[in-house]
């Protein structure tokens, strides 16, 4: 796990954390203790038995400002082909040799879980006129 620390003079902006909780806020620093959003993106993410079986591939904020969806890529070769799934957040682990783990998956239990689309990728639904035709 990592400690980024921010000097609020030179950062004005208020950054999301994610995986981790703020440990403390003085006037001059912010401290926490988690894991970098850009640095797990495009992680490997393994199984308990060291099985890799996906890749992490985006992660959904939800309205609480934490992070509560993993989207994992499973499948596919050197990246193409591979069908997107969502997970919760909750579900994923770090483990001592610094992967994140997501016990008792199998590349063939995330093939099965539904596709993930994100919004402006969904089939828009009929309108009211055309559920009445």
């Amino acid at each position: 796990m990592e400690t980024t620390n921010t000097n609020t003079a030179s950062h004005k902006q208020k950054a999301p954390v994610v995986g981790g909780t703020i440990a403390s806020v003085t006037d001059d620093m912010v401290t926490t203790t988690g894991y970098r959003a850009s640095k797990l993106l495009g992680a490997d993410i393994y199984n308990d038995q060291g099985e890799k079986v996906g890749l992490l591939n985006d992660f959904i904020v939800g309205d609480r400002d934490e992070v509560s969806v993993a989207v994992i890529a499973v499948g596919g070769f050197l990246g193409m082909g591979a069908r997107m799934v969502a997970v919760p957040a909750s579900l994923l682990e770090g483990n001592d040799e610094g992967q994140m783990v997501l016990p008792i998956a199998t590349k063939e239990k995330l093939k099965a879980l539904p596709e993930f689309c994100y919004a402006e990728d969904f089939p828009k639904s009929n309108t009211k006129e055309e559920q009445t035709s």
